[in-house]
């Protein structure tokens, strides 16, 4: 008679890396879009204008950020994970945020001719970021909560 237990299979990158893909593949589109925007140089930008008013760039700033933060979110409450039942579940895409923001400014500050990697850039970035966090904690959160107690 054969046994029924479950074979124990250990989690290997093999395993690990396809789920991750999958689970979380909006978030990694969006990352590649920013670092690719970011990384382009200066020159690429002098004719683009989306809308005619000062302060484009910081504004830009902000909604890629802010649909960056809102993708992990969004893929990270949609799977059963503990990161978000945690009391400081919105340091992680603050954190990822910030790591994010911190590259690319500081690749653009010393790699990207005619681009400039500065503070205030980062500073939107991060609004961005804590608005979306915010918006999230006062409307979503709470059904979130309820759905997974």
């Amino acid at each position: 008679m054969k046994d029924k237990t479950p074979e124990y299979r250990p989690i290997t990158m093999t395993r690990l890396l396809p789920t991750f893909l999958t689970s979380f593949w909006k978030t990694i589109l969006c990352t590649v879009v920013i670092i690719i925007l970011s990384f382009l140089p200066g020159s690429s930008f002098e004719k683009v204008r989306f809308f005619d008013f000062s302060f484009q760039d910081l504004f830009v700033h902000f909604v890629m950020y802010a649909v960056f933060t809102a993708l992990i979110i969004l893929e990270l409450s949609r799977k059963p994970y503990r990161l978000m039942n945690s009391k400081f579940w919105w340091l992680f895409p603050l954190l990822l945020t910030a790591v994010l923001g911190l590259i690319t400014e500081s690749v653009q500050r010393l790699w990207i001719a005619g681009r400039d990697g500065n503070v205030v850039d980062f500073f939107f970035n991060m609004c961005g970021s804590a608005l979306v966090i915010v918006l999230y904690r006062i409307f979503y959160f709470p059904y979130h909560k309820q759905k997974t107690n």
